[in-house]
């Protein structure tokens, strides 16, 4: 019996330490790592319009962590880096409109979750120039403010002229160091009231939804996902979520 019951203690040690490193790999495999760019940019979206808010994707992913039970983790990246790191799998998911890539191709590497809601993107004059815009067709050749790193599906047909983010490229608007800016409307609006300077929307440049866009390498997270997103359309949490930052946004239907 003694003989017995080493051999069982032994047995059931040897169990232990075999699957402790299974329940690691485990809780490892259900964190997703994210990137939310850095402070001063994409407002009210990545960053809020407040010190005291934390931006509309942030609420919008601690919504779906509890109704998921994936655990999510944020870094702060520049556009450039964070889109390296997403390719090569540090990152697991962004945040993005497929109309903003050429095609609607977003990477076969990816595969993308329920739309959450429309964004709209337009060419950006100060007030009085709208008129010198009136189709996209207008911006071709000539030189647009645009975001370093970010993506604009017909940049081949007009010459960019890059800025670090949503606030610096205002604020060229403004100093008229560029005529004409390619901007998000809501950021538009929240940067143009924070530096004092009156702008127009002149044509619109993408109109598309935004949604996640998961490394295939944990595209079995993406069900939960999809799940939490409907829930939060069903229960009214994520028009709840766009009412606290002001924005009127067309909730895209399950």
């Amino acid at each position: 019996m003694k003989k017995m019951s080493i051999s069982l203690l032994l047995l059931l040690i040897i169990s232990i330490y075999s699957y402790a490193p299974l329940v690691v790999a485990q809780a490892e495999s259900s964190v997703l790592k994210f990137d939310l760019g850095e402070n001063t940019g994409w407002a009210p979206y990545r960053t809020g319009k407040t010190a005291d808010q934390a931006g509309i994707l942030a609420d919008l992913i601690l919504l779906i962590e509890e109704s998921s039970n994936i655990k999510f983790e944020s870094v702060n990246w520049p556009q450039k880096r964070a889109e390296f790191a997403l390719v090569k799998g540090i990152v697991d998911f962004d945040f993005i409109c497929t109309a903003w890539f050429p095609g609607g191709t977003y990477g076969r590497q990816f595969v993308i979750s329920e739309p959450l809601f429309e964004i709209n993107e337009y060419v950006i004059t100060l007030k009085g120039n709208k008129q010198l815009y009136p189709t996209l067709e207008s911006i071709y050749t000539k030189p647009i403010g645009t975001i370093a790193g970010y993506f604009y599906f017909d940049d081949y047909q007009f010459t960019r002229v890059n800025f670090r983010d949503e606030d610096a490229l205002i604020k060229a608007l403004k100093y008229k160091r560029v005529e004409a800016i390619i901007l998000e409307q809501e950021a538009a609006k929240h940067w143009a009231s924070i530096h004092d300077v009156e702008i127009e929307m002149a044509a619109p440049h993408t109109t598309g939804n935004l949604l996640i866009r998961l490394n295939k390498t944990k595209q079995e997270q993406l069900p939960a996902i999809n799940s939490a997103i409907k829930a939060l359309k069903q229960n009214g949490k994520l028009k709840a979520v766009l009412d606290k930052y002001g924005v009127e946004a067309k909730i895209i239907a399950s």
